[in-house]
Parts: C-alpha cells; sequence; structure tokens
C-alpha cells in the first residue's frame, strides 16, 4: 500500500467532511458491500434483502463495459471502500489495481481487507501520474466531489477539462473509462426544494457542484470517445431508500457510533437524494467512453 500527502482546498476538505466519519457507521449504512451508488435489482427482490447482490451486479457490469476482465491494471478514482477493485482482482482476474482515496478511514477498511492485488493512494487525481499506463478506469459516484460551485460555469467546464484530460493522461490507447455520475437538470424551484439544495451545499456537498451532462460532454470532447451514456436514476433513488431502511432498523447503534446530530444529517440528505432523484431533478448517468 502506497500513500502520499493529499491536497487541501475547499472541495477536498468537504469530501473528508463526509468520508471520515467511521468505517463502522458506513457499515450499518451500506451493508457488507460497502457500494455508495446505485444497484441493479432485478424485478421482485427486496429492498434491502437484495442490496449486496445489486450492487455486486452493477459492479461485474463495469467490469465488462470497461473490458477489464483479466486485465494486467487499473484505477479507480475515488475507490471509496476498495469495493470496485477488489471485486475485479478476486473475481475478475485483474492483476493489480489503484485506488485513490482523500479519507484515511477508507485507506485503513482497505488495507484490511488484505489483498495484495490492492495499491491505495490518498491522493487526489490531480496529481495522480503513471509511467504504466492503465488497461481500464472507473470512477464510481466521486465526481461530484471533484469541482468547486464556486466556479462560474466556463471555469467549471475547464476543470472537468482538466479531469478528463489527467485520468487520460494514465491510460493506454483505446483503453475505456466507466463514470458514474449525478447530474443536476434545469427545472423549476419550489421553496421545500431550494431549502433542501441549501441544505446540501452547507453540509454533504459544500463548495461541490454536481455537473450538468452537457458540462461533461463538452469536457471530454476530443480526449474520449463516447461508447454510451445511460440513465440510472431509479436505480440511485433505490438505493438511497435502501439505505434509509437499514439506517432506520439500527438507528440506535448509529447513534450510539456517530451521535444524533450526524444520524440525523444523513438522514435528511438520503432523503433529499432519493425524492430529488425520484422528481428527475438529479439524474445519475454511467458514461462509458473510450480513449483516443
Amino acid at each position: 500500500m502506497t500513500t502520499v500527502a493529499a491536497r487541501t482546498v475547499p472541495e477536498v476538505d468537504a469530501i473528508r467532511h463526509h468520508y471520515e466519519v467511521s468505517n463502522d457507521f458506513y457499515r450499518l449504512l451500506l451493508g457488507p458491500t460497502m457500494m455508495y451508488s446505485g444497484g441493479y435489482w432485478e424485478e421482485g427482490e427486496g429492498l434491502t434483502e437484495a442490496l449486496d447482490e445489486a450492487q455486486e451486479r452493477k459492479l461485474d457490469t463495469f467490469v465488462e463495459l470497461a473490458n477489464a476482465a483479466g486485465a494486467r491494471r487499473v484505477l479507480d478514482v475515488g475507490c471509496g471502500w476498495g469495493t470496485m477493485i477488489n471485486r475485479a482482482t478476486t473475481v475478475h482476474g485483474v492483476q493489480e489495481a489503484v485506488g485513490l482515496t482523500l479519507s484515511r478511514t477508507q485507506e485503513q477498511f482497505i488495507a484490511g481487507l488484505d489483498n495484495p492485488r490492492l495499491t491505495t493512494r490518498v491522493e487526489s487525481w490531480e496529481d495522480h501520474t503513471t509511467d504504466d499506463p492503465y488497461d481500464a478506469a472507473f470512477c464510481i459516484n466521486a465526481l461530484e466531489h471533484f469541482v468547486s460551485s464556486a466556479l462560474p460555469p466556463r471555469e467549471r467546464t475547464k476543470k472537468y477539462r482538466v479531469f478528463f484530460n489527467t485520468v487520460g493522461k494514465t491510460l493506454k490507447p483505446g483503453a475505456r473509462f466507466v463514470l458514474h455520475t449525478m447530474t443536476a437538470e434545469a427545472l423549476p424551484m419550489n421553496r421545500q426544494l431550494l431549502d433542501d439544495l441549501k441544505f446540501l451545499q452547507r453540509s454533504e456537498f459544500e463548495n461541490c457542484h454536481i455537473p450538468h451532462l452537457h458540462e461533461l460532454t463538452q469536457a471530454a470532447e476530443g480526449l474520449f470517445d463516447v461508447v454510451e451514456i445511460v440513465n440510472e436514476r431509479e436505480s440511485f433513488a433505490v438505493a438511497c431508500r435502501a439505505w434509509l431502511k437499514l439506517l432506520a432498523e439500527r438507528r440506535d447503534e448509529a447513534v450510539a457510533l456517530e451521535g444524533e446530530e450526524v444520524v440525523a444529517r444523513f438522514e435528511r440528505y438520503l432523503d433529499i437524494f432519493a425524492y430529488t432523484l425520484e422528481d428527475k431533478f438529479f439524474n445519475n448517468f454511467r458514461i462509458t467512453v473510450a480513449k483516443r
């Protein structure tokens, strides 16, 4: 395992604020897979009963889309608790997987997986380089944290351009990059929605910008070819409802771990994301691109 110092900028501080809650709390919230994004439920499956299977189906699909089965080396930008890279190496024959995170608690969790094929770097994507290009890359619901909401629209697109260019430089020609990210729609707002969005900006997504799809496609133009773009809004909303149910079932344990304030904060933000995805204010796109 390799670690390096991470930079300190507002959006990085916001990431740490959200993810430095204890691993035990996140295990209670997310279930054994520790996957913090939408899953692929099959018809008739229980919300929480099939949560782990739904997440594993998604990860298997991502490996297939990235042509990563049996790959020598892959990258996960914003790797969370290492679920994607651990499954890629243990189930799909990937020889080495590198995960980038800014969270020391996530780094510690991945170390506990005791998987010699995993390398975790406590490092911003902006600082990551390699002399040994990757065969594929993933970024699963982490991009929402990478660009400051304080930037004007043109500067945001430039920052996303830097992101795609930086990731692209680490990839072999033709290598695929699977990106999962929420996006925002320009829809009319009522007072409740406005208050809820302000809450997100003050708490879980302080200094962070949820992108518009056109910002990403413009930023990637000329660097990557689009393979497919799929809106998976519903599956992320279902995941939020599943997490809320798990949290409600074990609320006393959650409060004992992190306190009432943290638990209430998570309950509100997950409920906000669930209903805004259901009401189509937010989307969650799976974007697969190939390096030119």
